[in-house]
């Protein structure tokens, strides 16, 4: 049972540099590269202490580099620097160093189905700027899939680059899974995708995160036909993911994104709810509390930095509670609603699923 740091940390130091407004300044000329590059490095150490403080053991640089990590590489390879910068390489060694004995550090990377998608929109913004015909869908499609796999090639590479820095695990970003829904051919794409993007992972552990909304309607076999070790579900924003945990195959983790931040920052005790989130997972397909993980669903870095470190503290504590017997962790100070409430599956208000219930409730006679 672990706990980890999901996306992007506030771009802001424990001094109150702003990371956004340095940059503009270097952009300016009225500030100097250097000055940016020192509390870039600053904020990512900030960002380890805070994670190993907290009890994580498995940390992340929170992605503080750059404004937006996708963005950030896109344009790295559809300008065709990304294989001879490798800038996912040079952030995973300075976030290695700069880490607390003892702790592995993973690297996020954005998905080639995301990445493949955002392309044709550009392309497509392009045309109709310039007055040109749209393309064909059939030509659409095409363009579509060669972007997609040129994409997972050239991620496989910086991969297979991390895994030969000595990265352990990898977590790839796919927040437009969620649109891929009960079509064939995005289903295909997805799974071809992935299969490239994976085909030199060298043992890296390969996460894949889906946030933002509900992916279940692909059906497992979209995700789980490539190596995928595990899967990030965000259950906030998208509860029919529970149905998509249940699919996920025994020997494949599952980490249970929950922990919500409210906008006022308000704290609230929401350790009962993620303890009984990461026992639901567990008891899926057998798999185990050793292959399950808790994490934010909330984007942290719309919320403060103390309101980070906030969800960190919890979903430690939360992690800890899940891995004792549940009678022994109220006694460590867990709310016994644990015990005292009996919930079922999260209620769904995805019109697919609803209809999906009213067939099983049809055949079996309720």
């Amino acid at each position: 049972m672990f706990a980890m740091l999901q996306g992007a940390w506030p771009r802001i130091t424990s001094d109150g540099i702003e990371l956004a407004a340095l940059e503009a300044e270097v952009a300016a000329g009225r500030a100097d590269a250097a000055a940016l590059k020192a509390a870039l490095d600053q904020l990512v150490g900030e960002v380890l202490s805070a994670q190993a403080e907290a009890g994580l053991d498995l940390l992340t640089d929170g992605q503080v580099r750059w404004p937006d990590l996708t963005e950030a590489v896109r344009v790295s390879i559809f300008e065709g620097r990304f294989g001879a910068e490798r800038p996912l390489v040079a952030a995973w060694r300075a976030a290695a160093a700069a880490a607390p004995e003892g702790t592995t550090v993973a690297q996020a990377i954005p998905g080639p189905y995301t990445l493949g998608r955002m392309a044709l929109e550009d392309a497509l913004g392009r045309t109709k700027e310039a007055g040109e015909e749209p393309p064909t869908p059939a030509d659409l499609a095409a363009a579509r899939f060669d972007v997609t796999i040129a994409t997972a090639d050239a991620l496989a590479g910086e991969i297979e680059a991390l895994a030969a820095a000595g990265c352990a695990m990898v977590v790839v970003e796919e927040p437009d899974a969620v649109a891929i829904g009960e079509s064939v051919s995005e289903r295909m794409l997805f799974s071809n995708a992935s299969g490239r993007l994976l085909s030199r992972s060298a043992g890296v552990h390969a996460m894949l995160a889906i946030v933002g909304g509900s992916a279940h309607e692909a059906g497992s076999a979209t995700f789980f036909d490539a190596p995928w070790q595990s899967i990030l579900v965000d259950l906030i924003a998208g509860a029919d993911n529970w149905h998509l945990v249940r699919q996920t195959p025994g020997d494949r983790g599952v980490i249970v994104a929950a922990l919500t931040v409210r906008e006022d920052e308000l704290e609230i005790d929401q350790a009962p709810e993620l303890v009984w989130a990461s026992q639901y997972a567990a008891a899926a397909n057998g798999r185990g509390i050793e292959r399950v993980g808790l994490t934010n669903a909330t984007r942290l870095a719309d919320r403060s930095p103390a309101a980070a470190r906030m969800a960190l503290r919890q979903l430690a504590l939360a992690a800890k509670y899940a891995a004792m017997p549940v009678v022994d962790a109220v006694e460590a100070g867990l709310d016994d609603r644990t015990i005292r409430d009996a919930r079922p599956i999260p209620a769904t208000n995805n019109r697919a699923s609803r209809r999906r219930q009213a067939r099983e409730g049809k055949q079996t006679g309720r």
